[in-house]
């Protein structure tokens, strides 16, 4: 859900998004989240460039960063699953793409352990629903940059969103 609802947002925004599901079986229930969000986005008020038309879905992971300018992975909350992602982008996306997990109980630097890019990857941990409340909590992990945290700050910001960065990595989070 957390998947759907960042789509939601940052398509209503005015962003493309590409959104990668291991699953095609979860298109539906993925298309239901942000179509369910959409009547309350138009209330609050949409970018003048906001379409659902501006989502593309597909399985193939490789296709869904081709072209990718930031990375916002909400994938299930197994640590081996997320190192096992990050390693796979670490080799397909390039040296400048941020990767930011939604991830509300994992560290990032063990998340990070296996990535060739760790430098560029932390958390974006939103409070729920991410297209209604604005705060969503930033984080590096061990490897880290301060350049990539402050990229992903002024990133979130220009989404919309109040971003609050954090001090240091502990399990869990306010929201």
């Amino acid at each position: 859900p957390i998947g759907g609802g960042w789509a939601a947002h940052f398509l209503a925004r005015g962003f493309d998004v590409r959104a990668y599901l291991h699953d095609p079986a979860e298109e539906p229930a993925f298309r239901e989240i942000i179509e369910t969000a959409w009547p309350c986005l138009i209330e609050l008020g949409l970018a003048d460039t906001a379409s659902l038309e501006r989502l593309y879905i597909t399985s193939n992971l490789e296709d869904a960063v081709a072209g990718a300018a930031f990375i916002q992975e909400s994938a299930v909350e197994r640590l081996d699953e997320k190192q096992d992602l990050y390693h796979k982008l670490g080799k397909i996306v390039g040296a400048d793409i941020v990767i930011a997990s939604s991830t509300s109980g994992l560290l990032m630097s063990d998340i990070q352990a296996r990535c060739d890019i760790a430098a560029r990857t932390l958390v974006g941990h939103p409070f729920n629903p991410p297209y209604l409340l604005p705060l969503v909590e930033v984080v590096g992990g061990a490897k880290t940059t301060t350049d990539s945290i402050d990229w992903a700050m002024a990133l979130y910001q220009h989404a919309g969103k109040e971003p609050l960065r954090l001090k240091k990595e502990i399990p869990g989070f306010v929201a």
